[in-house]
C-alpha cells in the first residue's frame, strides 16, 4: 500500500514525456552500446549507455527474435504473466552522477505498485510488455539534446551529443557481467579478454587510491 499511495504522489506532481527508440549504436567505451530514445510528440532526444547484453536483449526484441531458451528477461516475463501482472508503464525517473535511475510501474488486479529497476532493464521489461517509456520533463531538460539538423524558429541547431564516461567501477560491474554471460556461452576467448579488462581497471583504481 505504501508504494501504491508513493506512485500515485509522485505521478502527480512529475511532468513526464512519452519517449520512442531512435536508435542503438556501439559506443566508443568498448563492450557499451548507446540507446538513443527521442520524445513521441517531441523534439529533444536522451543518450542511455548500456551493456552488451541488455543491448543485444533489446535489439532481439524490437526484431522479433525468439532465443531457443529463455534469457532472463524471457523468464522474468513468463513469471509476471504467469500471476497476471502487467507493467504499466516505465519511467526515467533522474539523472544523477553519469547514471539513469527508472521505475518499472506494475498492475495486479486493479493495484499498482512502483519498483527501482536499472534502466536497461526497464527498458527491456517494457519491450517485452509493450509498454510506454516516459522520462521526466527535468531529465530532458538537463541532458536533452536535438538531433542533428532540426531547425527551431529558423535557426538551424547543429548536432549535440552527450558522451557519459561512466565510472571505472559501473565498468567492473558491467563487465563482470558480461564475464558471466562469456563463461556461459563457453566463449573463453571473450570471458579471458573480459578479466583482462576487469583487472585492469581495478589496477587503475588501486593506483588512483594510492595517489590519494
Amino acid at each position: 500500500m505504501i508504494y501504491v499511495i508513493f506512485y500515485r504522489i509522485t505521478n502527480q506532481v512529475m511532468e513526464k514525456k512519452k519517449m520512442i527508440i531512435k536508435k542503438i549504436e556501439q559506443s566508443v567505451n568498448s563492450g557499451l552500446y548507446n540507446v538513443f530514445l527521442q520524445e513521441e510528440e517531441g523534439e529533444r532526444m536522451i543518450n542511455i549507455m548500456i551493456g552488451d547484453f541488455e543491448a543485444k536483449k533489446m535489439s532481439m526484441i524490437i526484431d522479433g527474435i525468439e532465443p531457443p531458451r529463455p534469457l532472463t528477461y524471457d523468464l522474468f516475463y513468463n513469471v509476471l504473466v504467469g500471476y497476471d501482472i502487467s507493467i504499466k508503464e516505465v519511467i526515467i525517473t533522474k539523472f544523477y552522477e553519469g547514471v539513469y535511475f527508472a521505475n518499472i510501474v506494475c498492475s495486479n488486479n486493479g493495484q499498482e505498485k512502483l519498483f527501482d529497476a536499472r534502466t536497461s532493464d526497464s527498458i527491456n521489461m517494457a519491450l517485452k510488455y509493450n509498454s510506454p517509456i516516459f522520462a521526466s520533463e527535468e531529465i530532458l531538460q538537463d541532458v536533452g539534446f536535438l538531433p542533428q539538423n532540426e531547425t527551431k524558429d529558423n535557426v538551424v541547431v547543429k548536432e549535440i551529443t552527450i558522451f557519459i564516461e561512466p565510472s571505472k567501477q559501473l565498468q567492473i560491474s558491467e563487465f563482470e557481467k558480461l564475464l558471466e554471460i562469456a563463461v556461459e556461452d563457453e566463449d573463453y576467448d571473450a570471458a579471458a579478454d573480459l578479466r583482462d579488462r576487469i583487472e585492469k581497471l581495478k589496477q587503475e583504481l588501486d593506483n588512483n587510491k594510492d595517489k590519494e
